[in-house]
């Protein structure tokens, strides 16, 4: 989970941080942080960034590398990417060893994996040496798409604009789980445990709980994301080149060209979002 533009506050990142724990806590979810550990707010390490991440800890949530400032391996060369790949695991693995365990898992930013196969392989064997396991999603969604117009309404005091984006925001959950359950059964013939992003953000911090909630209507049980991925699909190939961030679903796909996409945002939040990004 990470932040949105525009949240970059430090009683704000505290607040979210503390709702989303609690939510997580009351109904029995465990999640995996992933950490951008250069974004602190402005604020000195010790002061913000560590002790929310040993916030994460203390409830019995594991941590992973999100590299250390969001980079698109799809725009810098390799080299580049694995520095600042290395530069995130640093401070996360140090919280880690202090509690005994270490840093395991990374996900990529934007999902992007490489578009190349030169880039693909390179980054695959440097996690591969340091013992890093990727971190897959199944159920890709436009959360944050949602989360800025809500952020934005809320920083405007239009209360009745940022319920709408909430009901809209649960109401794509679910046809996201839709599409990607189906989409299971297509490409491997069953439904598989599925892993979802989100973002620590205000959106999530106010909605989550309901959001949960209906996740757990369609019949899911939450689980530690190490024990979701021991179902045998998680061992199938990423067969991906390209320049976007599909589904590993989408990847382990018997296709050739472009992996289709899920749900999009719904439209007037589309407009929405462009609209207030042109803006700024």
């Amino acid at each position: 989970m990470t932040a949105i533009d525009g949240a970059c506050d430090p009683e704000i990142a505290r607040e979210v941080t503390r709702e989303i724990l609690e939510v997580l806590a009351r109904e029995v979810a465990p999640a995996t942080g992933f950490v951008n550990a250069s974004r602190t707010c402005g604020q000195p390490v010790a002061a913000l960034r560590d002790p929310v991440l040993e916030a994460w800890l203390e409830a019995g949530h594991d941590l992973g590398n999100h590299t250390w400032s969001h980079t698109d391996i799809v725009r810098i060369p390799l080299e580049a990417y694995l520095e600042d790949v290395r530069k995130g695991a640093a401070p996360v693995d140090s919280l880690l060893r202090r509690r005994g365990s270490r840093l395991v898992w990374f996900r990529h930013p934007f999902l992007h994996a490489g578009h190349t196969p030169a880039k693909k392989a390179g980054l695959a064997r440097y996690l591969e040496e340091n013992g890093w396991r990727v971190a897959p999603v199944t159920v890709d969604n436009q959360e944050w798409v949602y989360a800025y117009v809500y952020h934005v309404a809320l920083a405007r005091g239009d209360a009745p604009l940022a319920a709408r984006v909430a009901e809209a925001y649960i109401d794509h959950l679910d046809a996201a789980f839709a599409h990607f359950e189906a989409r299971s059964r297509a490409v491997l013939g069953r439904e598989v445990p599925q892993v979802l992003l989100l973002h620590a953000n205000r959106l999530n911090a106010d909605h989550l709980r309901t959001l949960l909630e209906r996740i757990r209507a369609r019949g899911y049980v939450f689980q530690p994301l190490e024990q979701v991925i021991e179902d045998p699909a998680y061992a199938r190939e990423d067969r991906y080149l390209g320049r976007r961030g599909p589904s590993w679903i989408e990847r382990w796909a018997e296709q050739g060209g472009e992996a289709p996409q899920g749900p999009r945002e719904h439209p007037w939040v589309a407009e929405l979002y462009d609209r207030l990004r042109s803006a700024r």
